[in-house]
C-alpha cells in the first residue's frame, strides 16, 4: 500500500470506527472522535461506496490491524454494487447464500471457471429437479440469455451434447446450464471491477 494523503487517512479510519467502535467510552469511539476533527462526511457521503480506494485501503489496514474481516470486500458486499442484489430472486440469492460472506480469493465461485453447477454445487439428480421445479418462472427468465451466451439460437441447439431422454433429463440440464451460466456472469463481474 503506497501511503496514503491524510484525506484518506482520516475518512478510511472514520469509516471503520464509525461501524466498528463499541461504544462512547471505547478506544474505538476515541478514534472515532479525533477522525471527527478533520473528516466530515457531509450530506452526501454514503460511506464505502463513497470512499476512493487509497481510503479503503486505510479502511483493510485497520480490519487487519484489529483482527476483523472487511465486511465490503465479501462476494455479496461486492456485488451489490453491480446488478447482483439479494431478494433479486431465488437464484441469485442460492449463490449469495453459498458465497456471499467469502472473499473472492477464498470463495468456491472462482471454480466455476474450470467447472459447473453439477459438480460444484448440487449433484443429484432428485436436487436438481426439485430446484427446477421450485424456480421453474425464475430458470425460463435466465434461459434465453443462457441459450445466448452460450451462442446457440435455440433450445435444441443449446441442448447439444447432452443426452435427453426424458423430462427430468431436460429439467437437470437447464438447471446445471442456468446456474453455471449465473455463476459464470457473477465470477466476470467480479473480477473486472
Amino acid at each position: 500500500m503506497t501511503t496514503p494523503d491524510l484525506f484518506a487517512l482520516y475518512e478510511g479510519t472514520w469509516q471503520f470506527w464509525s461501524e466498528h467502535h463499541e461504544g462512547q467510552a471505547s478506544r474505538g469511539y476515541a478514534i472515532l472522535s479525533r477522525a471527527s476533527r478533520h473528516f466530515d462526511p457531509g450530506p452526501c457521503h454514503k460511506g464505502w461506496p463513497s470512499l476512493d480506494e487509497d481510503s479503503r485501503d486505510v479502511y483493510r489496514a485497520w480490519c487487519d490491524r484489529e483482527n476483523v474481516p472487511c465486511p465490503h470486500d465479501t462476494v455479496e458486499a461486492r456485488l451489490a454494487e453491480t446488478c447482483y442484489e439479494r431478494g433479486t430472486n431465488d437464484l441469485i440469492d442460492y449463490f449469495l447464500d453459498h458465497y456471499g460472506d467469502e472473499t473472492l480469493e477464498d470463495s468456491g465461485l472462482e471454480n466455476y471457471e474450470r467447472s459447473d453447477f453439477v459438480n460444484l454445487d448440487m449433484c443429484y439428480t432428485r436436487d436438481l429437479i426439485r430446484f427446477y421445479d421450485d424456480n421453474e418462472s425464475e430458470l425460463e427468465e435466465y434461459l434465453d440469455q443462457t441459450i445466448s451466451d452460450y451462442g446457440a439460437t435455440s433450445l435444441l441447439e443449446f441442448m447439444e451434447g447432452e443426452t435427453i431422454e426424458s423430462v427430468s433429463d431436460l429439467k437437470t440440464a437447464i438447471v446445471n446450464r442456468v446456474m453455471s451460466n449465473i455463476a459464470y456472469n457473477m465470477l466476470d463481474t467480479l473480477q473486472n471491477d
